[in-house]
């Protein structure tokens, strides 16, 4: 029988589950079970979930947090519990070990509950509350009953005389621990048994204000504020880049030189794990080591919609057992694409939580649009200078756009929180088809141009 059950609430967590069950699963204390209490999710959770030996899923239809908490627990046998939020991840493999020493020979401590860390782009008022709520200090708690089941451990026998309040809709655990404390039990808060928590403990504060605090606690937690659990990390993320290349790829062409191109910009990345040619002929992608999607597998590909046809290549890539966390689409007839961008976009993406980053042209020009009515009106309808204008940013997707696995599964490739990579070197915007079909007069510089690019790149 294991010694510590672990319950895991989740509701739409498939940016989450993952992290959390991975380092749950490596920790030094095996004596465990997991159990999942999952709230009608309609996302990935639970196919993400069953990646691990997760013992048991509970599935509830209406979500109230002790309710939750004590049906996984009549499912458990562990003589100690720990409940655990699905976005919260282990920072420690002793996390658990650590939770579990507290109990040693302290018959009256019912609970104990650990650290809880920001994300390095958790938001200011949250990360400003967690970093305040939860210091660095061991305490006992005789008389405060502040406990949090993000991150807890709590006897079985305590729990069978004060099991969860299920009526309650929050803080179902502060009830708990009011409970034990009036009964004459203590608590223990542990900050060596630390996980990161993405979201904080009040949503309601003046952001001006939060940013004041915060900043003052930045330069001296500094190891905490800018942190990311190791999965989170630019260099350990599985992100895999896909290529789309339609027709033949012909020997010599200026089509042939610029996939060539930005093949080998990708394989200089630090942090693209793999790189997916989608094409209708491999041969290309073995020369060069690269995966390969046939292209001619996926129906109605000549007319699919960009972000559906990533959507299939995804779909493709998951049913090997691949699963990456992003998808970075690359378009190969950028002809000047800029030094590092794939690893800047990556690494934006990290560390500031974007779901969707891609590369924008910076553009202070003065723009105007028709209306149905045939009528224009400005974008700006002031004539301020350059400096006092507020940029308009124009997409340039194929230079590298990165999205989220979770929304390019839904057939998106922009959603989510969205990050834009500022590029402010026009000629990063050009394009082979840009020139091949001129929509300006000048075509002699024009070819000139793509000439002198072709030639760097038959170097």
């Amino acid at each position: 029988m294991p010694e510590i059950s672990i319950i895991v609430r989740t509701k739409n967590e498939e940016s989450w589950i993952g992290h959390c069950l991975e380092m749950i699963y490596e920790q030094d204390f095996k004596s465990f079970e997991v159990i999942l209490v999952d709230n009608a999710s309609s996302d990935n959770t639970i196919q993400i979930a069953k990646r691990f030996p997760v013992d048991l899923i509970l599935n509830i239809d209406k979500f109230l947090p002790g309710k939750a908490l004590n049906k996984g627990i009549l499912a458990s046998s562990g003589n100690y519990i720990v409940c655990i939020s699905a976005h919260c991840i282990p920072k420690n493999i002793d996390w658990l070990s650590t939770l579990y020493k507290n109990f040693e020979s302290d018959e009256q401590l019912a609970g104990v509950y650990g650290r809880q860390l920001p994300l390095s782009y958790t938001s200011d008022v949250d990360k400003r509350d967690l970093l305040i709520v939860f210091g660095r200090d061991r305490r006992t708690q005789m008389k405060d009953y502040f406990f949090h089941n993000a991150n807890s451990m709590l006897r079985r026998d305590i729990w069978e005389k004060f099991p969860f309040d299920e009526v309650v809709t929050n803080i179902e655990d502060r009830v708990w621990g009011k409970a034990v404390v009036s009964a004459g039990y203590h608590i223990v808060y542990d900050p060596d048994a630390a996980v990161y928590h993405y979201h904080g403990l009040h949503q309601e504060n003046t952001k001006g204000r939060a940013r004041g605090v915060v900043s003052i606690i930045e330069q001296i937690d500094q190891d905490v504020t800018n942190a990311l659990p190791n999965s989170l990390k630019p260099e350990v993320a599985n992100i895999v880049a896909i290529i789309p290349f339609q027709g033949k790829i012909k020997l010599g062409t200026k089509d042939y030189k610029l996939l060539l191109k930005a093949i080998i910009e990708l394989k200089q990345s630090k942090y693209v794990k793999k790189i997916y040619l989608v094409s209708i002929e491999g041969e290309f992608s073995k020369q060069f080591e690269i995966e390969w999607i046939d292209r001619s597998t996926i129906a109605d590909e000549d007319t699919l919609a960009l972000d559906h046809l990533l959507q299939k290549c995804l779909e493709s890539i998951e049913s090997t057992g691949e699963f990456p966390q992003s998808v970075l689409y690359v378009n190969y007839d950028y002809l000047n694409r800029p030094e590092h961008i794939f690893d800047e976009l990556i690494f934006d993406a990290q560390y500031k939580g974007y779901d969707t980053v891609f590369s924008g042209y910076l553009d202070y020009k003065h723009y105007w649009l028709k209306n149905e009515n045939d009528d224009y009106h400005q974008t700006d309808d002031s004539m301020k200078a350059r400096s006092d204008m507020q940029p308009v940013y124009r997409a340039l997707y194929g230079l590298g756009c990165l999205t989220s696995s979770a929304i390019v599964r839904k057939g998106k490739i922009i959603g989510g929180k969205i990050g834009i990579l500022p590029i402010q070197d026009f000629n990063a915007t050009l394009r082979l088809r840009d020139f091949e079909n001129p929509t300006n007069d000048d075509q002699t510089i024009s070819l000139k141009a793509l000439s002198n690019i072709l030639l760097e790149i038959s170097k």
